[in-house]
C-alpha cells in the first residue's frame, strides 16, 4: 500500500512539473546579420584557345603560349602554388558547309587559374596574360582569405538581431526573456564582387596602360531562428 501510495505520488509530481513545462511561453523569432568588408584575394581565371588544321601545331601552340603566361605572372612575383592549369580540352572544330558539318581543324583550350593576394597586382596580372597570348579573360572573382571570422561575424550579429526583436515583443507584453528553447543558423553566405570580362578585355586590349581595376566590397550574410522562453 506505502509502494503505491509513493508511485502516485510521483506520478504525480512528474506530471505537475512536465505541466509546468509545457506551461512556459516561447517567442520565435529570426535575425538577421550582414557585414561588409574590403576583399584581400582574387582569382583570375585566363584562357588560351588555339586552332589549326594540325593536331599537333594546336596542342604544341597552346602549351607553349600557357608556359609563357605562367612565367610572366610569376615574374611579377606571384608564388607558384598559386598558379595552376587546368580545363584542357582538345577537339575537333566544324564549319558549316550546304547544311553540312565538315571538319575544318582542331582546337585546344587550356585555362589558366592565378590566386593574387596584393590586389594592386590584379590589372598587372591581366596585362601580362594577355600580352603574352591569353585570348581570353573567363572569370576575375574576388574574395577573402579568412572566410571563418566573417561568417562567424555575420552570425553573431544575426543573432544579437532576434534577441533584440524577442525582448521588444517581450516588453511589449510585460515579459522578460529567461531562456532559449531552440535555435537553428543558416550559415553566413559571402557575396563576392565580380569584374565584367568584356570590359576586362576591352580596356587591357586598348593599350592605354594598366588594367584598371576596383575590387568593392565583399558581403557576407547570415539568418538565424530562435525560440526564446519568456517568465
Amino acid at each position: 500500500m506505502k509502494f503505491l501510495i509513493l508511485a502516485m505520488i510521483l506520478i504525480f509530481g512528474f506530471s505537475s512539473t512536465a505541466a509546468a513545462e509545457e506551461r512556459i511561453p516561447t517567442i520565435s523569432v529570426s535575425g538577421e546579420g550582414t557585414i561588409e568588408v574590403a576583399p584581400d584575394r582574387a582569382t583570375i581565371s585566363v584562357g588560351v584557345v588555339t586552332r589549326d588544321k594540325n593536331a599537333s601545331k594546336v596542342q604544341a601552340d597552346n602549351s607553349r603560349i600557357a608556359n609563357e603566361i605562367i612565367k610572366s605572372v610569376s615574374a611579377l612575383g606571384i608564388d607558384k602554388k598559386n598558379i595552376r592549369t587546368g580545363n584542357y580540352s582538345f577537339y575537333p572544330y566544324y564549319r558549316q558547309d550546304n547544311n553540312r558539318r565538315i571538319a575544318d581543324g582542331y582546337e585546344a583550350n587550356n585555362t589558366v587559374t592565378v590566386i593574387v593576394d596584393d590586389l594592386n597586382l590584379v590589372g598587372k596580372v591581366i596585362d601580362a596574360a594577355l600580352s603574352h597570348g591569353a585570348n581570353q579573360i573567363d572569370s576575375l572573382e574576388f574574395g577573402i582569405k579568412n572566410k571563418s571570422n566573417l561568417q562567424n561575424e555575420a552570425i553573431r550579429l544575426a543573432v544579437r538581431d532576434a534577441r533584440a526583436k524577442a525582448e521588444v515583443v517581450a516588453a511589449e507584453l510585460g515579459k522578460n526573456i529567461i531562456g532559449v528553447r531552440s535555435v537553428s543558423v543558416n550559415s553566413g553566405y559571402i557575396s563576392a564582387p565580380r569584374a565584367n570580362k568584356m570590359f576586362m578585355e576591352e580596356m587591357a586590349m586598348d593599350g592605354a596602360g594598366a588594367t584598371p581595376i576596383e575590387s568593392g566590397t565583399l558581403t557576407c550574410s547570415a539568418s538565424v531562428h530562435v525560440e526564446f522562453e519568456m517568465n
